[in-house]
């Protein structure tokens, strides 16, 4: 690569957490953005976050949340993930007769996102390369990741699970979990290894701060961490008549 790249995912309409960490973005000097997946779902702002998402990014990845909202609810998902989904698709799906070409726009967009992608010898998907569905969290899930699913590529980078941190493969059957920390600089070297960029509108590892990636020309990346307005998010979330423990969980970071 010859660029930074910035790997963000799980926005989840949270309008704050996104401003917040593109002006963070801004100020590395990174022209280029990809989401990993759940644009929407869950939070208050789903199309002000998708038009910024058409307007700024240069690939999303299509998540669990996005399919559940732009086509089917999975019957493994929970109530409340289901019934933000359905409140989501509300907000965004264009009503039968009017006549409003920027809404039927952002829905054909979510609608229209790919599965997967390569960046040179990075792959890129969601819950993992086969199923936006799949948690990657455990050793044995990233040793299936790195047997059956990655081929030639150096290095995978997910979303989904809301947490970062690094799965290495060691040798043909170890692998080895390193936790993400913030600022340090890792290097995709010659093992492979499996990257969760983490999440930036709902974090789940104890951190309320969004969280993100910055990935440079010498293949190596840093996680970063960006604190935002919670407690505006929260309010959008609680007016909105959706559940109140998806207000609760930002400010906890589970």
């Amino acid at each position: 690569m010859s660029e930074r790249i910035a790997f963000i995912s799980d926005l989840h309409s949270n309008l704050e957490a996104l401003k917040a960490v593109l002006a963070d973005i801004d100020s590395k000097r990174v022209k280029k953005i990809v989401c990993l997946g759940d644009v929407i779902g869950y939070g208050p702002d789903p199309n002000p976050v998708i038009d910024i998402a058409r307007r700024s990014f240069s690939l999303v990845i299509e998540g669990n949340h996005d399919e559940a909202v732009g086509r089917r609810i999975p019957s493994r998902f929970k109530r409340i993930a289901a019934r933000a989904a359905l409140w989501t698709r509300k907000q965004l799906k264009p009503r039968l007769g009017a006549k409003n070409p920027t809404q039927s726009e952002r829905w054909r967009y979510v609608r229209t996102l790919p599965a997967t992608h390569r960046i040179g010898d990075w792959l890129l998907a969601h819950g993992s390369p086969i199923s936006n569905m799949d948690y990657v969290t455990e050793k044995i899930e990233a040793l299936m990741v790195f047997d059956r699913d990655m081929d030639d590529a150096r290095a995978c980078f997910l979303g989904h699970t809301h947490i970062p941190g690094i799965f290495v493969l060691e040798g043909e059957e170890q692998v080895h979990y390193v936790p993400a920390v913030e600022g340090k600089r890792f290097k995709v070297a010659k093992r492979k290894m499996i990257v969760n960029v983490g999440s930036v509108g709902q974090p789940r590892d104890g951190d309320n701060r969004a969280c993100w990636v910055l990935a440079r020309d010498d293949g190596s990346f840093s996680f970063r961490r960006v604190p935002y307005e919670i407690e505006k998010t929260a309010d959008k979330i609680s007016k909105a008549g959706l559940h109140k423990s998806l207000a609760q969980r930002l400010f906890v970071g589970e």
